[in-house]
């Protein structure tokens, strides 16, 4: 102490300056109280850090062992927002990687008519404004890489050049969020056949076999070091499913939620098949055939959530014929928010699948004739 210290020839007022500078003071945040006293427990002089502690405050909410309960969750995130109120920084950091690439696409196609448009649209739809601009989520950036890819992807046979860059892009897509895998899908080999030879002839390309390999050692040193599967599937199961309809009218019938889940995430590979048959009946071009296999993947996926519709941004960026449709889901993708609220929780989710398959339904009834690729 400093009784102590002092014996020894040390000054007591020294010792006290220096351990008030030094000794670091440090909050834990326990229980519901202490998360809605947060913003006066940061103002006391001498805090350095509040830290939420989150098996105890589990356990003080009744969740114990439940860390991803939808309670809890919010508990989480609203003492985050609290601790750190205004994160400009990281959120302008999100706008601005937004518009260094709309710049770009501007610059590119300014002759293009509607391109200002389809600017005006990316920059200020519901889900931009709110995941880019308020949130400070940087996953468009996936999806603008995934763009590049794709471009560079298509024009791969004609332009020699664009092969590097191509896996450049994919590449740098699937590092970011994965999203490059996409990629594949839209490659065009060189006299590509019609039919199922037109899927097999990409499934086995070159570009294909290494975006597949690239993806697979992105996620193994997760899977190995880490509970990296069990932990997702339980925060698909008892969490990001909350705002999916399907599970819920699953869970009315005496299904678990994890069950529902398995179910939702079959009907999805169910709809890639009926949509490839369709195509190779000729009944449907590739891109009819891709455009709504994606689509309906992001719509009915178990994570409701309005960041994965920044996969939809590409196909908004590439196709006429399916712009208007996926703007409209995009605006109204944040519905899935009512997942958070009890007596809505599937609300958002039934309007944005019936947007979405009442606007295919137009789109295929409205097309006489299909171009086959």
């Amino acid at each position: 102490g400093v009784t102590r210290h002092s014996s020894y020839g040390g000054d007591a007022a020294d010792t006290w300056a220096k351990a008030n500078r030094e000794i670091f003071v440090m909050l834990q945040i326990e229980t519901p109280k202490a998360v809605a006293a947060i913003p006066e427990l940061a103002k006391i002089p001498g805090v350095d850090m509040l830290f939420i502690g989150p098996n105890d405050l589990a356990g003080s909410m009744g969740f114990l062992e439940q860390l991803t309960a939808p309670p809890l969750q919010q508990a989480f995130f609203g003492a985050a927002v609290k601790i750190h109120a205004s994160p400009w920084v990281f959120r302008l950091l999100g706008g601005l990687a937004e518009l260094v690439f709309l710049f770009w696409f501007i610059l590119r196609k300014r002759h293009r008519s509607g391109a200002h448009w389809v600017i005006l649209f990316l920059l200020f739809n519901p889900i931009s404004l709110h995941e880019i601009w308020r949130e400070g989520h940087l996953d468009h950036i996936g999806a603008f890489l995934l763009y590049f890819g794709i471009v560079n992807a298509r024009a791969a046979f004609a332009h020699k050049k664009s092969t590097l860059r191509r896996y450049f892009y994919a590449f740098a897509s699937i590092g970011w969020k994965f999203t490059g895998i996409l990629a594949v899908a839209f490659y065009l080999p060189r006299a590509v056949p019609l039919g199922w030879q037109s899927l097999w002839r990409r499934a086995v390309s070159f570009f294909a076999l290494a975006c597949g390999l690239f993806f697979v050692l992105q996620l193994l040193p997760g899977v190995l070091m880490t509970p990296f599967a069990e932990r997702g599937f339980l925060v698909y199961a008892q969490y990001w499913h909350h705002g999916n309809g399907i599970v819920h009218l699953f869970e009315a019938f005496g299904y678990a939620a994890a069950h529902g889940v398995w179910l939702v995430q079959r009907g999805i590979l169910l709809v890639f098949v009926l949509s490839a048959i369709l195509y190779m009946l000729r009944r449907w071009n590739y891109y009819d055939m891709l455009y709504f296999s994606l689509g309906t993947l992001v719509v009915l996926f178990p994570v409701q959530h309005p960041w994965y519709y920044f996969l939809l941004f590409p196909v908004i960026l590439l196709s006429l014929q399916w712009r208007w449709l996926f703007a409209l889901v995009c605006l109204v993708a944040p519905l899935s928010y009512l997942g958070y609220i009890a007596p809505l929780k599937s609300a958002g989710f039934i309007v944005v699948s019936a947007l979405w398959f009442g606007g295919c339904i137009i789109h295929f009834t409205r097309r006489s004739q299909y171009r086959l690729r």
